[in-house]
């Protein structure tokens, strides 16, 4: 007698049920949360982005934004 612990049983099953579901609410966790980290990477202004903006603003020459622009190419 194992007093409830076998799988043929319904305590069985529900426990096992229950693992489940917490084993996919730990990877659901985890799998939003390398999600999220992935797209916050991407969200900023690239480099050529930043010289563009210096340059419209008057912050750097033309001759300064062609040699940033030859650099980033």
């Amino acid at each position: 007698m194992m007093y409830g612990w076998e799988l043929a049983g319904t305590n069985g099953w529900l426990m096992f049920a229950g693992m489940a579901l917490v084993a996919g609410a730990i990877l659901g966790s985890v799998w939003l949360i390398v999600r999220r980290a992935g797209a916050d990477v991407s969200a900023g202004p690239t480099a050529a982005d930043i010289v563009r903006e210096r340059f419209a603003r008057g912050e750097i020459t033309p001759e300064q934004f062609e040699d940033a622009k030859r650099a980033l190419v």
